[in-house]
């Protein structure tokens, strides 16, 4: 029979000893290492930049579009304004209240006609109307004379506007609204006469 040999057991370094130096394996996996991450930053960096001019390109197309969309409004506005300055300057020194009443409703007129170009419509309310607090905004309180207008419009103090494109106000009509208080029970004793 043959004996087996076997290699001694490896030797143990003092728990003290430093390491030596690493294989070559070692350096050249770590040189790659070191490569590898440099490109891999270099790649994010231009990643980044790419990002960056988009955003900018995005934000400069936004930009562009929001003025084409008020374009429209605009030369509006400005014909107005020259119509407004075309209109002092001609002003006779005798214009009456009713004549100057007119004219600004005429220009009243014209900006009606603009927001309505840009897709925005008065809100019609009446002195009457059932009070709605989807189109109204109550600026006040008026009593009412009967239980029956109780909740209804007073008075308008400012016209609303509807937006056509998502269906729904835009600004609430400001007006004042009618409440009903019954009167006092004739059994009731009053206190106000014994101070």
């Amino acid at each position: 029979m043959s004996e087996l040999t076997t290699d001694p057991a490896p030797s143990r370094t003092d728990e003290g000893a430093v390491p030596g130096p690493p294989g070559p394996d070692v350096a050249e996996l770590l040189v790659e290492i070191r490569t590898q991450l440099a490109r891999d930053n270099d790649r994010a960096a231009a990643r980044e930049r790419v990002i960056d001019r988009l955003h900018d390109e995005n934000q400069l197309l936004r930009g562009g579009e929001h003025r084409q969309l008020l374009r429209p409004v605009l030369t509006d506005l400005q014909h107005l304004r020259n119509d407004l300055i075309r209109q002092a300057a001609s002003l006779p020194l005798e214009l009456t209240a009713a004549d100057a009443a007119n004219l600004l409703a005429s220009f009243a007129d014209s900006v009606e006609l603009i927001l309505e170009r840009a897709g925005v419509q008065i809100l019609p309310v009446e002195a009457g109307d059932r009070f709605d607090p989807s189109r109204h905004r109550a600026a006040g309180i008026v009593p009412a004379t009967t239980a029956e207008e109780d909740g209804t419009v007073a008075e308008k103090l400012a016209d609303g506007y509807f937006d056509l494109t998502v269906q729904r106000p835009a600004a609430p009509a400001v007006v004042r609204v009618r409440r009903w208080t019954p009167p006092a029970a004739t059994g009731e004793p009053n206190t106000q006469e014994n101070s």
